[in-house]
């Protein structure tokens, strides 16, 4: 569900907007909980067996822990991304990127474009199978870490598998540039013909 419109400006127009793949966002966080899981319950069954050996009335072991933590690793997990799916949801506009996410509530998350120090697409292997020409857009900031035992850790603003990344990044990196650029030289002050350096400078033979 798209509301963007709740937080852009009157002025502020959108570049690019769109929402992850379904397969490759749901599997990205799913999948390792998910094979866990089966493992888990796999190991629950001889367990289960014993229990109905003992008792006609032995499927109450599915109200124990070991079965319910199985369970919700294989369901529990894949049900949330689904949910959350629906909320998510990926904007470029005149003057900054914006991650919008939530479940009950809508949460937003944004990020100036003069504020982007460095900007990457990563294509993964679930993007390849599942995603056809998905990939992810990884935005850093100065501010954009996390802080371990181990001391800070860089943790980029991330649209994740969204549809044609490099066209998405080149359109990322050339609103960035315009903004910057606006901010240190506006257009007032801009010349029409910029004849950049002339040097001489030789390499030594």
């Amino acid at each position: 569900m798209r509301e963007l419109d709740k937080i852009l400006d009157k002025d502020e127009k959108i570049f690019w907007e769109g929402k992850p793949k379904f397969l490759p966002f749901i599997l990205s966080v799913s999948i390792i909980p998910i094979l866990f899981g089966l493992v888990w319950l796999i190991f629950t069954i001889p367990f289960f067996i014993a229990m109905i050996q003992k008792s006609p009335v032995g499927w109450w072991v599915l109200l124990t822990p070991h079965f319910w933590i199985g369970f919700i690793l294989v369901f529990g997990i894949p049900l949330y991304q689904v949910l959350v799916y629906r909320f998510v949801y990926y904007a470029i506009t005149n003057k900054r990127v914006i991650f919008q996410k939530g479940l009950i509530g809508r949460d937003f998350e944004m990020v100036d474009l003069d504020q982007i120090t460095n900007a990457e697409v990563r294509v993964g292997f679930l993007d390849k199978l599942f995603g056809g020409n998905s990939g992810s857009v990884l935005i850093a900031t100065a501010g954009s870490f996390t802080f371990t035992r181990r001391g800070p850790v860089k943790k980029p603003y991330t649209m994740r598998h969204i549809i044609e990344p490099y066209n998405v990044f080149k359109t990322l990196k050339e609103v960035s540039h315009a903004v910057k650029t606006d901010i240190e030289f506006p257009n007032k002050y801009r010349p029409e013909v910029n004849p950049g350096y002339k040097t001489d400078y030789k390499p030594k033979e």
